[in-house]
């Protein structure tokens, strides 16, 4: 039998090599997670940088650099409103070409612009944006000035209405993901290589940025190929947040404008908005979200909740009167967002 101090020490370093071997242990798997990591990330970039593109524009101003990517294999490109708007002339470089593009449309209001080259190209496939919450992983494959195409890796921070007080025409993506000039309106992937966002902004001098929900910019196509032009719909209703929450929304009907769509639809004050089309409304906030995806001309349901009762009315939207002979403004995006060349 060992004496008492003898057996003491023994057990100590039995438990100092447990210690040890535990944390060699983690250290291990934390090493195969990371190598793990970093060949998908490799992967990913090697699979999809052939569909993303370096966008030259020029004007009276001179010379302007962006990113983009292929949307589909005809040759129709994704990129930033700011490059383009205004363009005298505008190429993509690709795989050794360098082609003129015709600029279809430029959205400050989204902050994203379609482009389309007379060309068979490679293309990234679409993901779904709502799957992107708190902590996804996220890949940006972009052009830095003078560079070629490279990769950053990050993750999402938050899920955004608003920047420095002002809100933005749809929720955005905040992510912790460097971003250099050059690289606005590069494609944003998860780590399947669905592209799932646009970069439309640096944050914090490009330490992170704002992204564009690939569900937004599709809906910014949609309008494209249904009617040659942008939708964007006015309801003409004023919304404000009641004190407390009924059925789970404090988004209430305040004003009426008259002979508007609101005002032929059923709603009256007092109302609490639950849904607008597809879009869950639980605070003021959300109609903003709700009234980007609607479309002019297109009906949508409205779910209320009326004395305590559900229930559902439609609304056929108008085109917004800021976009009758005139580009629409972003209601959000200041200087520093905008600048991504």
């Amino acid at each position: 039998m060992l004496p008492r101090a003898a057996s003491r020490f023994l057990s100590l370093s039995l438990l100092a090599l447990a210690v040890v071997g535990a944390g060699q242990t983690a250290r291990a798997a934390d090493s195969t997670v990371a190598d793990a990591l970093s060949s998908q990330v490799r992967k990913v970039f090697e699979d999809r940088r052939s569909a993303v593109v370096k966008v030259r524009s020029s004007d009276s101003l001179g010379i302007r650099f962006g990113s983009g990517f292929f949307a589909d294999p005809t040759g129709l490109i994704f990129t930033h409103a700011g490059i383009v708007i205004k363009a005298d002339a505008v190429n993509v470089m690709f795989g050794g070409r360098d082609l003129p593009a015709r600029v279809l449309v430029a959205d400050e209001r989204s902050g994203i612009a379609i482009l389309k080259v007379d060309a068979p190209t490679s293309s990234i496939p679409i993901g779904d944006s709502g799957k992107v919450t708190m902590a996804t992983p996220l890949i940006l494959i972009g052009y830095p000035e003078d560079l070629d195409a490279s990769p950053s890796f990050g993750i999402v921070g938050s899920l955004d209405k608003k920047h420095l007080g002002r809100y933005f025409s749809t929720t955005h993506i905040r992510a912790n993901l460097p971003v250099s000039r050059g690289e606005g309106g590069a494609p944003v992937l998860n780590l399947d290589g669905e592209v799932v966002g646009i970069l439309v902004g640096r944050v914090d001098a490009g330490a992170a940025c704002h992204i564009l929900p690939i569900r937004a910019a599709e809906k910014v196509r949609s309008d494209l190929v249904r009617f040659g032009e942008l939708r964007p719909a006015w309801v003409g209703v004023e919304v404000e947040d009641a004190p407390e929450p009924l059925g789970g929304s404090t988004a209430k009907v305040g004003a009426l404008n008259p002979e508007t769509p609101a005002s032929r639809s059923g709603l009256e004050p007092g109302d609490i908005l639950l849904k607008i089309g597809s879009t869950p409304i639980t605070t003021s906030e959300d109609v903003i979200d709700a009234a980007f995806f609607l479309t002019a001309g297109d009906n949508a349901e409205i779910e209320i909740l009326r004395g305590g009762t559900k229930q559902s009315l439609s609304v056929r939207p108008a085109l917004h009167p800021l976009a009758r002979g005139q580009e629409m403004q972003a209601t959000v995006l200041p200087d520093e967002t905008l600048h991504l060349d």
